[in-house]
């Protein structure tokens, strides 16, 4: 979503939800807890989108969207949204990474030539190891 096309009202929303979430993940890193050390990185990149684009609304600089205009990006991304899921190739649950489009295609059973050489090469390089 962009975030320009958002209300004042619902960009302060998303930017205390953001503030929230990162004194949380501080407050895990503070304690050891945290695994994702990279969040805390995006967090404060988003956390000063939001205010440049505030502070580029209170100075005149960046116009906030009309409510037409919200409503119709709203429906347009909607509208996308059904449109990539629609796209998207089922996947099987237990399929092996890489044989995704093989199985679903019914030739699960044969297997690329090129594939079969290189881990052919792999084993002899092992053996002469």
């Amino acid at each position: 979503m962009e975030i320009r096309e958002l209300p004042s009202e619902e960009l302060q929303t998303r930017l205390d939800e953001v503030k929230e979430e990162l004194f949380n993940l501080r407050f895990q890193h503070a304690t050891g807890q945290l695994e994702n050390y990279s969040r805390l990185g995006q967090l404060r990149r988003d956390v000063a989108r939001l205010r440049s684009i505030q502070r580029e609304r209170e100075l005149g600089i960046g116009n906030e969207p009309e409510p037409e205009e919200v409503e119709r990006s709203r429906r347009r991304r909607e509208r996308e949204k059904e449109e990539d899921d629609a796209d998207a190739p089922r996947r099987r649950r237990g399929l092996r990474r890489g044989r995704g489009e093989e199985a679903e295609s019914g030739e699960a059973g044969e297997v690329d030539e090129a594939t079969e050489e290189s881990e052919e090469a792999a084993e002899e390089a092992e053996e002469e190891q």
